[in-house]
C-alpha cells in the first residue's frame, strides 16, 4: 500500500453554504453598508416596478375615460371635388335636375335629402344630421333689424356690416340631436322643413343684441334681407360649437350657397361602435358612389389603450433603467472600495489555496445577496405605491403578480451586474503582493 494520504475532496452543495456561510459574515461585519447598498437596489427596483404598475393602472383608467367619451361620433363629408352645384351623379334633390340658375333646392346634390333616413336603418347608429356652415361658401348679412331700419345694421343705405355679425349655419334637426346640443329639442323639427325660422347661439344673441327670453316669440333676425323668426337658444357646448353662430334650417342653407360641396354629416353611434359605423357610412349614404364621400377616421378604443399603454410602459421603462444603471455603479463603486479595503484578505485566502474562481465567488455571492434582498424589498415598496397612487386618484388598484415576482430576480441580476467588475479585481491580484500591502 502506498502511503500517501487520499486528498479530501469538498462536496458541491458544502462548498456553496461556505460560500454564503463566508458572505453572510462580511455582510454582518459592514452593516450600514450593507443595509445602504440594500436600500439602494430595493429603492431603485421599487421605482422600475411602481413606474410599470402605476402606467398600468393610468393606462386602464384612460381607457376607461375613452370608452365614456366621444368616440361615437363621426363625421362624413364631401370629397374634394366630389361637390358642387351640379352632381349628375347623385340622386336628385328636387325634380328637373340639371344647372342650377338659383332655385329654393338646387339639383346635383351629393348628399341626398333622405340621408337621415338611410343612415337611420344602418345598425348601430344612434342618430344623425346634416350641416351646411353657410358663412364659409357665401358672406351672408345677418343682422338684428332689416337694413333700412331705425336701429341695428348701420344706417340706412350705408351698406355697412356688422363687424361682430355672428356666422351663419344651417342644420337639420337630426344634427342637433346627434352633437346632444342643448336646447328646445321640442322645436328642433323646424330645421327640417322651409319655414324661415332660426336658433341663436347664446354668444350669436348677445352680438346681435336679441334678448334670450323663455318665450321668443316676436323676435326675428334678418338673413340678407329676410326675416327669420326666432324660435329657441342654444347652447355653445358640445361638438356642434353653435354657441356663437345663428342657426337655420337646411334647406335655406342649400338655397343660399347652391350646393352641398362643403356639407357634413354628423353621425352618433351606440357606446364603441364609432370605428364600425364609419365603415360602413359613406356606402351606406351615397351606395352608388361613396367614393364622393370622405369619413373621418375614428380610432377604436382598443388602439387608442393600446397606444396610450405602450407609451407609459415606455416612460416606466426608461425611468427604471435608469435608476438602475445609478444603482449599478453605486454597488460596483462601494465593492471596488471593499476590495481595496480586504486587499490583505484576498491575499491570504490565496495563500492558502483559494483558487482565482473561489475568491471571485466571494464577491459575487455577496453582491446577489444583496440584489435579493433589495429585489425583495423593492417588490414591497413597489406593491404599496401602486395601492397608493390608486387610491389618491380614485382608480382602481392593479397588481399584477408577475411584476410584483419579478422584483427579486432584477435585484439578484442588478447585484451580479455590479459585482462583476470587483470581482473580477479581486481574483487577480497577487498572493504575495497583497500580503505584503499592509
Amino acid at each position: 500500500m502506498s502511503g500517501r494520504v487520499p486528498r479530501r475532496r469538498t462536496s458541491v452543495p458544502r462548498a456553496l453554504a461556505d460560500l454564503v456561510e463566508d458572505t453572510l459574515a462580511e455582510l454582518s461585519s459592514r452593516r450600514a453598508r450593507a443595509l445602504m447598498m440594500v436600500a439602494a437596489v430595493g429603492l431603485s427596483t421599487g421605482a422600475l416596478l411602481a413606474s410599470a404598475g402605476i402606467s398600468a393602472v393610468a393606462s386602464r383608467q384612460i381607457g376607461s375615460d375613452i370608452a365614456a367619451s366621444t368616440l361615437d361620433l363621426v363625421t362624413v363629408s364631401v370629397a374634394p371635388g366630389g361637390g358642387g352645384a351640379v352632381d349628375d351623379a347623385a340622386p336628385p334633390a328636387a325634380s328637373g335636375g340639371g344647372v342650377d340658375d338659383g332655385p329654393a333646392e338646387p339639383a346635383g346634390l351629393v348628399l341626398p335629402e333622405d340621408t337621415e333616413e338611410r343612415l337611420a336603418r344602418v345598425d348601430l347608429v344612434a342618430g344623425a344630421g346634416r350641416r351646411l356652415d353657410v358663412s364659409q361658401v357665401v358672406d351672408p348679412v345677418v343682422t338684428r333689424l332689416a337694413r333700412g331700419g331705425s336701429a341695428g345694421g348701420g344706417a340706412p343705405g350705408s351698406g355697412e356690416e356688422d363687424p361682430a355679425a355672428p356666422d351663419l349655419v344651417a342644420v337639420t334637426a337630426g344634427y342637433l340631436e346627434a352633437a346632444a346640443t342643448r336646447g328646445p329639442a321640442e322645436r328642433f323639427f323646424h330645421l327640417d322643413g322651409d319655414l324661415p325660422v332660426a336658433f341663436l347661439g347664446r354668444g350669436a344673441a348677445r352680438a346681435l343684441d336679441v334678448p334670450v327670453t323663455g318665450d321668443p316669440t316676436g323676435l326675428q333676425v334678418w338673413v340678407d334681407g329676410a326675416p327669420y323668426d326666432v324660435v329657441g337658444y342654444l347652447d355653445g357646448d358640445g361638438p356642434a360649437a353653435l354657441g356663437d353662430a345663428v342657426v337655420v334650417p337646411y334647406a335655406a342653407g342649400l338655397a343660399m350657397t347652391g350646393g352641398d360641396s362643403e356639407a357634413t354629416v354628423l353621425i352618433r353611434s351606440v357606446p364603441g361602435a364609432g370605428a364600425q359605423v364609419a365603415k360602413v357610412a359613406a356606402t351606406a349614404i351615397r351606395p352608388d358612389a361613396p367614393e364622393r364621400l370622405a369619413t373621418s377616421p375614428v380610432v377604436s378604443v382598443d388602439s387608442l389603450r393600446r397606444g396610450v399603454s405602450t407609451q407609459l410602459d415606455r416612460l416606466a421603462a426608461w425611468t427604471g433603467v435608469i435608476l438602475l444603471c445609478l444603482t449599478v455603479l453605486l454597488i460596483a463603486n462601494s465593492m471596488v472600495v471593499a476590495v481595496t479595503a480586504r486587499t490583505a484578505e484576498i491575499g491570504l485566502r490565496r495563500a492558502l489555496g483559494s483558487s482565482r474562481a473561489q475568491v471571485a465567488g466571494v464577491f459575487l455571492t455577496e453582491g446577489a445577496l444583496i440584489g435579493l434582498l433589495g429585489g425583495l424589498v423593492g417588490a414591497a415598496l413597489a406593491a404599496a405605491a401602486v395601492v397608493v397612487t390608486a387610491a389618491a386618484n380614485s382608480w382602481t388598484a392593479v397588481l399584477v403578480p408577475e411584476w410584483i415576482a419579478a422584483g427579486p430576480l432584477i435585484g439578484t441580476a442588478v447585484g451580479l451586474v455590479a459585482s462583476a467588475y470587483p470581482a473580477l479585481r479581486a481574483a487577480a491580484v497577487q498572493p504575495a503582493l497583497a500580503v505584503r500591502s499592509e
